[in-house]
């Protein structure tokens, strides 16, 4: 069967389920002013009576006018103070983490005002040389030239929901300038001194995973500077992940997968992984199609492309395998029978931290598994020691369909700006624990 697995499970996804709740500002001060300034005017007309009567000291009388008129100016100044909304007080908290100037030669992260929009702006990796810059806007564009002159359009591209301009830029302090809906503006960058080696991949297709990694690293409070990428190597968890999950297909009467990797370093090591643990395991190799499962370790474009052929048709597989890397939105949102071992649950509160910090430092942009893995090593945070195998799966509402790329097919699309690793839908663990080695 096209774009299923036999172990997919299926979303039943409630009303707003999987979404963060919006926090709502107590009002029970508030509920306590109106009675507070009817005591304070009820004891100052008692007071006032008694010592017309003569019933008490002029002295009681004085201090007891002092405290209820205190009580009543200190009821009115509240009551005249304009109330913050929540929304406003958390946008301000994200703009004054903005604000702090960034290490010069260190990634920059910032929020500019265009068009009446607060629009994340993220300069990777911030050093003399060509950079690639992520703007929260679909019509952006970027580059040096000042006082008006032409900047260089952007592009959307696999796993994230920035737009990503290449621009070269100088040593030292610089202007960058940037424009979405008919606004420009400005923002200061500061290369630093020297030019160190460049950050290859950031020209590559797996450029968007490793601004990810970057922003995740800035929001959990890093200023380290980049100097590699995910796609760079092959860590040592991923690797056992790959053998258990070819372990994992091979228990399940499997006897041939389909493969597909890439040139880059972590993809040619990968692939090597999964060819010495399908010998072993006695599970042969070949392309994709003819309703075997695919096993891909490639980056998040050629992931996307694999999934998105599966769920068309245009690949016949029964479901597609996922390198631990490829948490990204678009390798998950078409119906493919995805399955990706983790080290964590996507919605624990931790994840959960990751994705809500992303989402009011980089408005709009999508969680990831390689940003995620750099929040974590920033923060001092272990992953779980052994991989569980989750499966994705989306919920299909006519008219509310994501494509690939994060944008709308048609009628009305889920929210970008959401903070959730897969909105509509759910990822869910379909084994145990993993065993390794």
């Amino acid at each position: 069967m096209t774009g299923s697995v036999r172990t997919q499970v299926p979303a039943a996804v409630p009303p707003g389920g999987g979404h963060l709740p919006h926090v709502q500002e107590s009002s029970s001060a508030w509920g306590i002013l109106p009675p507070l300034a009817l005591a304070a005017v009820v004891g100052l007309v008692c007071a006032a009576v008694l010592f017309r009567r003569k019933t008490l000291a002029r002295r009681y009388v004085v201090a007891s006018c002092t405290v209820f008129a205190l009580v009543l100016s200190l009821v009115l100044v509240a009551a005249l103070r304009p109330r913050d909304e929540p929304h406003t007080a958390a946008a301000h908290g994200a703009a004054a983490a903005d604000e702090r100037p960034s290490r010069p030669g260190t990634p920059v992260l910032r929020t500019l005002r265009l068009s009446g929009k607060q629009v994340g702006v993220l300069v990777v990796p911030g050093r003399p040389g060509r950079n690639l810059v992520g703007i929260g806007a679909d019509d952006a564009r970027a580059g040096t030239a000042g006082g008006g002159g032409p900047l260089r359009k952007g592009q959307r591209r696999p796993g994230s929901a920035q737009t990503w301009v290449s621009v070269d830029l100088p040593e030292g302090s610089s202007t960058l300038w940037v424009s979405a809906g008919g606004e420009r503006k400005s923002l200061a960058v500061d290369t630093g001194s020297g030019r160190p080696a460049a950050v290859g991949a950031l020209d590559s297709a797996d450029g968007p995973e490793c601004a990810a990694a970057a922003a995740g690293a800035l929001v959990a409070g890093s200023d380290r500077p980049l100097t590699t990428c995910p796609s760079d190597r092959l860590t040592a968890r991923d690797a056992e992940a790959l053998r258990a999950t070819v372990r994992f297909i091979a228990g399940r009467g499997d006897r041939s997968v389909g493969l597909v990797s890439d040139d880059s370093p972590r993809g040619r090591t990968a692939a090597a992984v999964v060819r010495s643990a399908a010998r072993q395991e006695g599970v042969a190799l070949t392309a994709p199609g003819k309703g075997r499962p695919v096993l891909v370790t490639a980056g998040w474009a050629e992931a996307t492309s694999v999934t998105g052929a599966v769920e068309s048709g245009r690949t016949r597989a029964q479901g597609v395998y996922l390198a631990p890397w490829l948490l990204a939105r678009s390798v998950l949102t078409p119906s493919a029978g995805q399955l990706i071992p983790l080290r964590f649950t996507p919605r624990t509160e931790q994840a959960m931290a990751y994705a809500e910090a992303l989402a009011a430092r980089l408005p709009g942009e999508y969680p990831s598994g390689s940003g995620y893995a750099a929040w974590q090593r920033a923060r001092g945070e272990e992953p779980e020691p052994r991989p569980r195998l989750f499966a994705a799966s989306t919920a299909y509402v006519p008219g509310t369909m994501t494509s690939a790329d994060g944008g709308g097919t048609s009628g009305h699309h889920h929210s970008a700006a959401v903070a959730d690793w897969l909105p509509s839908g759910m990822i869910s663990p379909v084994s145990g624990p993993m065993r390794e080695g």
